[in-house]
């Protein structure tokens, strides 16, 4: 099970990592912390192993 996202600011570059389950370290870059704290929240959600969900239908109705 990969390790919750880990954030750090170095070289006014904001860094994130994830240590994988294969032991490999998933690195990702953002120019804000804003940026890198909302992508951190989601790379941190565990993977469900299903397939996407269809976006919502509209139910908007003709007059």
């Amino acid at each position: 099970m990969s390790q919750a996202p880990v954030v750090t600011k170095e070289n006014d570059v904001w860094v994130i990592r994830i240590d994988r389950p294969n032991g490999k370290t998933q690195e990702y870059r953002c120019a804000t912390e804003s940026q890198a704290r909302q992508l951190a929240l989601v790379l941190g959600k565990p993977d469900t192993g299903g397939p996407p969900r269809p976006a919502a239908a509209s139910t908007s109705t003709v007059a």
